[in-house]
Order: C-alpha cells, then structure tokens, then sequence
C-alpha cells in the first residue's frame, strides 16, 4: 500500500492513500502514527499467517512456499546442522516410537 506521512499545516500530521487517493489518518502526533502503523503491520501479519496456516494445516504447504516446503524431518536436520535446539527434543522421542 502506498502512503506517505504528511505534515498539516497547524503541525499534525496525517497519512495519505496514494491508491485510495484520500487521507486514511488525521490530526495526529508522531507516536500516533507510530502506534497506527503498527497496529496496521500486526493486522497485516495476522490476516498473512491466517492464510498460511489454511494451507499449510490442509496439507498443501507447496501453495504457500512452493519448491522451498520443507517436512519435519528436513527442518529437524537443518536445525540441528545449524546449532539450533528443538531437534534434541524430538530425535529421542522419534526414536523410541
């Protein structure tokens, strides 16, 4: 989305859609605008993982990350070649199944 953070004449500021072509936010202080955008970027985030996790809990995880979808066991190897720690937990528990 296109926005730029405009300053008003009486020194407020607001935030204009250049893809609505209308100012979406008004009259408001810098942390404001901050804390708006934020707000936005976590919706945003939110509405995206929703959509992953659709897919992904479907079975079909190749629909969001395509040649790059990795299974358990791979993330489990890249993770323990890597330094990480969860595959620890799970190389015991896989083995005494």
């Amino acid at each position: 989305m296109g926005q730029q953070i405009i300053r008003q004449p009486d020194g407020k500021l607001a935030v204009f859609n250049s893809i609505t072509d209308t100012i979406v936010y008004y009259d408001a202080t810098a942390e404001e605008i901050i804390e708006w955008r934020a707000q936005q970027a976590a919706e945003d985030a939110r509405r995206a993982t929703r959509e992953q996790l659709k897919d992904v809990i479907r079975g079909e995880p190749f629909r969001v990350y395509h040649q790059f979808t990795m299974t358990w066991q791979a993330a489990l190897e890249k993770d323990r070649v890597h330094g990480g720690e969860a595959w620890r937990d799970f190389v015991t528990t896989e083995r005494a199944k």
